[in-house]
Formats: C-alpha cells, structure tokens, sequence
C-alpha cells in the first residue's frame, strides 16, 4: 500500500482525459448538434468501460490491488460496480440522443455533465477513505444537480435542481460532519480503520464520538438512495428532471449511494466481518426500521400516482428499502443480494424508462392514462414496458424476482424476529406494488387510447431499439441464466468481505 501505483486508476484518467477534450471540442464546434462530444464522450466511456472488464480478468491471485498509498482499491467488488456504472452511462447517452435533439442549446454541456458524473460513480467503487468518498459523492451529486435543472425553461426543472440542491447541500453537510467526528473518534479517515473501533464499541475511548458520527454517515448517505426519511426530495425531482436524466438518477446515484453505504459497512463489520455492527443491536433495529418504513413508504405512495415519472419516483425508494434488507443481513450473502439486485434493477429501469423517454417523444405527456392502447399502438414498446414492471414487481421468471429472492433469503437466514417481521414487510410491499405496476399494463392492453391522440406506431431510434432489445435480453438471462451473473454477484460479495 506505500506505492501510488498511478495506472491502476487508468479507467478515470481515461474518462477525466474524454471530459477535457469534450469541453475543448465544445468550445471549438459551431455545431448546434455537438455530434463531437457525444462521440468523444461515448468513446471515452466505452474504453473506460473495457479497461475495468480487463482490470477484473488481470487481478491475480490476491485479488486486489491499492494505488495513491492505498487510499483508492481494485477489487471484484469495485469491477462489478464500475462496469454497471459504465454500462449506465452508456444507455443514458443512447437514450439522451433523441432527447437533445428537441433542446434548443446545451448539448455539449449535457454529455460533459454525464462524463463528469461516471468519474464520480467509478472513483466511488474504488474508495479507501472518507476524503475521496465525500469528493467523488459530491462529483456526482453536483453533475445531478447541473442535469436536474438542464431545461432551464421549464419551471418545473428549475423548481426540481432547487429542491434538490437545499437538500442535497444539507445531507452533504450532515456527511461532512459525520466524517468530522469519525476522524476525531479514530484518528484516521482510512476506511479500514473503523473496524477496530467499531469492534469496541462504547468502551472504544471516543465509543460515543464514533457512533454518534456513524449515524450522520449514514444520514447522509442515506439521502443519496432516498432511503426513509430522507427521500422527500425524489417524487419531484424525477418529475421535473428530464426522462433521460431521471433514469441516470434512479440506477446510477443511487448504485453509487448503496457501493459506499456497503463500503461503510463493511468497515464497521470488524476485520473478521462478523463483528461490530453487525451483532449490535441498536444497529440492526436502526436499519431494519429504515428498511421496512422506506418499503412502505415508496410503494403506498406509488399506488396513487397518475404521472409515470412520479410513480417511479416513489418506486425508485421501495426498491431502495429492498437494498436496505440486504444490508440488514450483514452478511456476504446480504451484499451478494444487493449486487445482483443493482444488476437487475439496472436492466429493468433503464428499459422502463427507455419506453417511457420514446411515449413522452410521442404525446409529449408523462400521464399513466395516455399509455392506453400502447399495447395495439407499438406492440413492441408495450412488451418491454410489462416486463420491465413485471420484474420491478419481483414476477418470475424475470430479474427483479430472483434479485428479490435473494435478499428474502439472507433476510430470513439471520432467523431473528426482528428479521421475520422485516421480511413480512417486504412480501407485504411486493404485493402492493404489483397492484399499482398491473394498472399501469392494464392501461397498455386494456384501456383506449385518448380520443384525437395518433394511433400509428410510435417510431423508435436505432440508439433506443438497442437499448431496448439489451434490457429486455438482460431481464429474462438474470431471471432464467442466473448462474454466471451469481458468480459475479457472489464474487463481489467476497471481495468487499475479505477488505482488510
């Protein structure tokens, strides 16, 4: 760990590289299209992309690696998470390339923004400390910020960056000072130190200190997967965001979220990884209870929404309580749970959204009633719609329901009370959201399309029909191949639990 060892962080050089020659070349264009940032920006993406992938094949026996004094890892677990976040990126930008061409100016600034962002997702998976933690957090939190409101003729983008930014800046302010005290209590902001500490608890000589800064930690991080209560801020941001930027929010920050919740965790689980906070009981109260008001919260407040954006919105946080349950279990089975279900949730609400991007491009509307008659209108569109929610739902045989079983079963694996009644919950949340996701495919089949709307199918960009035809694909092979996205998921999971 004494070595910076400067080329093991090529991915983000890369990514930071395609982020300086996108902003020179946007400078330099007279296009209004900006075609040339895009594909520097993809391009960039897609090398970053494929050095991870090689990175993960070239790990050695140890399996991990340490670069800038071993405050940035490689691992199977940061591979994992870095190639979801570039894959992320990569459907946002195929999905944005239709999107921009209606925007009258700010094109360039949009891709810049994207890039800028997946350097913050791709430094998160690779954290050691908590100062590089809090700056790649906020690289990505800010990039959200400038996307939020990026039509700023819409008032209701406006009010969506507003909100989102006070409350942002307050969550990051409760972060910031949780990472005070736990430097403070510890003397270091080495993720790996905690575990010692953690591992003493009260009697520790700053016990009240450390924990007290633990609580903030994940006050903060907690807003960032808009966990309850702290998830105020998202039925109206991904109203007023832009379609493409509402998908990048619902997977990408909120994978980022969920790596450094798990990282945190992990540090706190003492070096054996069944210690710490994984036996104390306040702990698991204070986690279960998040999880199972967050279950309830997102899927009763979903069942009476009429605009798509927001019943997503309000989605988007029950399946952030589901994440929850997994890090409830304190376990590599737990974290194993949570990376297969980010890798389903990955396929499936960027397919939903996907269809949601190319209807909104249609009827210029975001309301659940006119997705009537989608079913006869574009056949294909109404498919990956139904399986998309189908598998939010957790309906086998498709991703969402083995990503579901998964953390079911490391839930019930702790065989404690408190585990039953959250798995109660979580089934009981399950239900309801198959009521409000079902009315929504019962619109596409069942109902008529509005009177005077067009009833010609919709037209579909190549860059979307990719991403449809990959998210529909990877919605069945996660649902009925589940072995080799296992391995990787159950890899991860190792990796994070044998950290030092």
């Amino acid at each position: 760990m004494s070595d910076w060892n400067l080329g093991l962080a090529m991915p983000e050089w890369i990514l930071v590289a395609a982020a300086l020659i996108a902003l020179v070349r946007d400078a330099r264009s007279e296009s209004a299209s900006k075609q040339g940032v895009a594909r520097v920006s993809r391009w960039g993406i897609v090398l970053a992309t494929l050095y991870v992938a090689f990175q993960g094949l070239g790990l050695g026996e140890e399996g991990r690696a340490y670069a800038f004094l071993g405050h940035y890892g490689l691992d199977a677990f940061s591979v994992l998470f870095k190639l979801l976040f570039g894959i992320t990126a990569l459907f946002i930008h195929a999905m944005a390339d239709t999107w921009l061409r209606r925007v009258d100016r700010g094109q360039g600034e949009f891709h810049l923004l994207c890039l800028f962002a997946t350097v913050g997702m791709f430094f998160a998976a690779s954290v050691e400390d908590f100062a590089t933690l809090f700056v790649s957090l906020e690289l990505v939190t800010v990039s959200f910020y400038c996307l939020t409101a990026f039509k700023r003729n819409d008032p209701r983008s406006v009010e969506a960056g507003v909100k989102y930014v006070v409350l942002g800046a307050l969550a990051s302010a409760f972060l910031l000072l949780g990472i005070a005290f736990l430097y403070g209590a510890t003397g270091s902001l080495l993720l790996r130190d905690l575990g010692p500490a953690t591992d003493q608890g009260l009697s520790h000589p700053g016990g009240a200190l450390l924990q007290f800064g633990l609580l903030l930690t994940i006050v903060g991080l907690g807003f960032k997967i808009a966990a309850v209560p702290f998830q105020v801020w998202t039925p109206d941001v991904y109203e007023g965001a832009s379609s493409p930027v509402t998908a990048f929010l619902s997977m990408g920050s909120k994978a980022a979220g969920i790596v450094l919740l798990l990282k945190v965790t992990r540090a706190c689980m003492g070096p054996s990884g069944a210690s710490g906070l994984a036996v104390a009981t306040p702990w698991l109260l204070l986690v279960a209870a998040m999880a199972a008001a967050t279950i309830l919260y997102g899927n009763l407040g979903a069942m009476w929404q009429g605009n798509i954006k927001r019943l997503l919105g309000y989605s988007s946080i029950g399946h952030a309580g589901y994440a929850l349950m997994g890090l409830f279990a304190f376990s590599e089975d737990g974290i194993t749970a949570v990376a297969y279900y980010l890798m389903a949730y990955l396929f499936t609400v960027l397919g939903v959204f996907a269809v949601v991007i190319i209807v909104n491009g249609a009827v210029r509307s975001h309301q659940v009633e006119d997705y009537g008659g989608l079913g006869r209108r574009s056949p294909f569109l109404a498919l990956v719609l139904t399986c998309g929610l189908l598998s939010l739902a957790g309906v086998p045989p498709l991703a969402g329901f083995f990503g579901k079983f998964l953390v079911f079963r490391a839930v019930i694996a702790k065989g404690t009370l408190v585990a039953y009644l959250l798995a109660y919950v979580g089934a009981a949340g399950v239900v309801v959201s198959l009521y409000y996701y079902l009315c929504v495919v019962k619109r596409l089949y069942m109902h008529e399309a509005a009177e005077g709307a067009e009833t010609g199918p919709i037209p579909v960009s190549r860059g979307l029909k990719a991403v449809l035809v990959v998210c529909l694909a990877g919605v069945f092979l996660l649902g009925t191949v589940m072995a080799p996205f296992y391995g990787l998921a159950r890899s991860a999971a190792g990796a994070l639990i044998a950290a030092p």
